[in-house]
């Protein structure tokens, strides 16, 4: 599931070229030609070598890991076989990420920059780099398919087979890559060459130590990791100190949406709140200077290559130019707290349907009547007159958490701060081309700008570790070491108040704690690859709660898939194709392949 991006690998492969010419100053020589011996001769070498393994391991985009559970769809085969997965239908001809050529790199470069006439301060950072970043594939390879092997050396290429290492040696290697690497790495950089802001700092490593340390169980020493960012780290959740037109033309409708006086919520905390969640992966804050980055997959706004199709054309819907790739699901949907921060009280799937048709009919109608009327001006009419308030499909909308609405694009739902215009609702037109499969389409994450060149890419950099894991990942960890005492609420409240929602509740028991955590984890980090993990994680009965004989609908109730669940799914198959180079594998494939 985890693979690295084919586009990525094609960047890897140009840099290696790009390196070999850019360390012979210019006197070009064939590549073939170029031993090791004669490469590795200066600092800038191992420079440009370590860019190279930056550019294969660090991680964009999450959504379509997302595919791979109930709370996000693809709806091209090409681009994910997440819902292959949730039907049960993986096999071992499925390629799940089986690829160490990473790991190789990262073993070259740590044998060879050994020997290489540099800094000897500046060569210890860049082993403690490459040690993380080397962790972090092993951390991805470990959490899908559980046994791989463990390969600390340059093995040569007519090497013996090899067999799989225990679950419990992986982990033991990653714990101690990432605790032996942080404590080589600077809390910060400084920026320019070789100190460029965005590489792997103190804090980014201790991340994927209180990551890995959840995953994993080990809860004490994920809490007292998360601990250590959250107090020495510097870090805090990103926020707006005012609203622009486009922001304040929605939060001047949002009283259609929420009834701010019967619930009494303050309406400017609430609208900067939903902004202030929508915006910190938007360009102008994709940077790393934003306080809630704490590791980043840059993006260049120079060359296409290096740049974010995703964010901008993948998963937007084909109102906006987007192709709708990915969407998010009903059943993410209606994991979206009430308003008050308790569980919403949602319709059945017959009586959504029901109301969803009845109000498509009317615009349909309203639409046939006039050939100036249009889809746009019949929401505008219900906003205007106020009757948006009061339609059936809506009303299940109406006071939920305020990270539904910067999250999801909500069918009859407007959303004014896009490149297309202010003028924009969100229509579903089932069947349609690039139109969604599920009848909603992602808003988080979305780019608001194309790149320069109009190629459809995004170029802000994407948090593919931000402050907010942080938070979550202390407060699951010490609910299970302590309870959901009075530090496991201050960090869910940092949450909520960065968002306008309420303070969650002060006397749950340790299950209630942990029950509400992993909801809270759901909403917060929708969209961002951590679901199927999550949920495999939370054990098997609670992979059949979510997935077995679980179905996936349209607003209008015809059913998209219905998810199977097996135990087997709980790792996936070694490919058929790493069985053939390795026999050795053979008589250890995972269960149930």
């Amino acid at each position: 599931m985890k693979n690295i991006n084919k586009l990525f690998k094609s960047i890897a492969f140009c840099t290696i070229i790009g390196a070999t010419v850019a360390s012979c100053d210019l006197e070009v020589e064939p590549p073939s030609s170029i031993a090791s011996e004669t490469y590795w001769t200066s600092e800038k070498d191992a420079w440009m070598n370590l860019n190279v393994i930056y550019s294969n391991t660090i991680p964009g985009i999450g959504v379509y890991d997302d595919t791979y559970s109930p709370d996000a769809y693809c709806q091209y085969s090409w681009e994910s076989s997440g819902s292959t997965f949730l039907q049960n239908g993986m096999s071992a001809a499925y390629d799940a990420g089986w690829n160490f050529e990473t790991i190789r790199k990262a073993n070259l470069f740590l044998s060879q920059i050994e020997n290489c006439p540099m800094d000897e301060a500046l060569k210890a950072r860049f082993i403690a780099e490459t040690r993380v970043m080397r962790a972090w594939q092993y951390l991805s390879l470990t959490q899908t398919f559980g046994k791989v092997p463990l390969i600390t050396e340059v093995l040569p290429y007519d090497a013996e087979n090899v067999t799989r290492d225990e679950i419990s040696v992986i982990r033991e290697f990653i714990m101690k890559e990432l605790t032996e690497g942080a404590a080589g790495l600077p809390e910060k950089y400084t920026g320019g060459y070789p100190n460029e802001k965005g590489r792997i700092t103190k804090y980014a490593a201790l991340s994927l130590k209180a990551r890995a340390a959840l995953n994993f169980g080990d809860y004490a020493t994920a809490e007292s990791t998360a601990k250590e960012i959250m107090d020495k780290g510097g870090f805090s959740l990103f926020r707006i100190s005012s609203l622009n037109e486009a922001q304040q033309k929605e939060a001047d409708e949002m009283d259609l949406y929420i009834d701010f006086t019967k619930f009494n919520i303050d309406k400017e905390k609430f609208v900067k709140g939903m902004f202030s969640y929508e915006a910190l992966w938007h360009t102008e804050n994709g940077n790393t200077d934003n306080p809630e980055y704490i590791m980043t997959r840059q993006y260049a706004a120079s060359d296409w290559d290096y740049q974010d199709m995703v964010r901008y054309t993948s998963m937007r819907p084909n109102q906006l130019g987007g192709w709708s790739s990915v969407t998010p699901t009903q059943n993410l949907v209606d994991s979206y707290w009430a308003v008050d921060g308790s569980k919403p009280n949602l319709p059945s799937k017959t009586e959504r349907a029901a109301n969803y048709t009845e109000l498509r009919k009317e615009a349909d109608e309203f639409i046939a009547t006039d050939n100036k009327n249009t889809f746009r001006l019949f929401v505008e009419n219900k906003v205007k007159s106020g009757e948006i308030r009061n339609e059936k499909y809506i009303s299940e909308y109406r006071n939920r958490d305020s990270r539904l609405y910067v999250s999801i694009m909500l069918p009859f739902k407007g959303w004014y701060e896009t490149n297309y215009g202010t003028d924009f609702a969100y229509e579903w037109i089932k069947g349609g081309n690039n139109e969604s499969k599920t009848g909603f389409n992602f808003r988080k994450t979305l780019s608001l700008e194309n790149d320069p060149s109009g190629y459809g890419q995004a170029t802000g950099d994407y948090p593919c570790i931000r402050y907010a894991e942080i938070l979550l990942i202390f407060a699951e960890a010490r609910t299970q070491t302590t309870s959901f005492d009075g530090q496991v609420q201050a960090a869910l409240n940092e949450l909520r108040d960065r968002c306008g929602m309420p303070n969650v509740p002060t006397s749950l028991s340790k299950e209630q704690g942990l029950e509400l955590i992993r909801n809270e984890r759901r909403i917060e980090l929708a969209a961002e690859g951590f679901r199927l993990d999550d949920i495999i994680r939370y054990g098997a009965a609670y992979c059949r709660e979510q997935i077995n004989n679980v179905d996936i609908t349209m607003p209008d109730g015809e059913k998209v898939i219905t998810m199977k669940w097996d135990d087997r799914m709980l790792l996936k198959a070694i490919p058929q194709s790493a069985i053939d180079l390795n026999p050795l594998l053979k008589t250890d494939q995972n269960p149930g392949y």
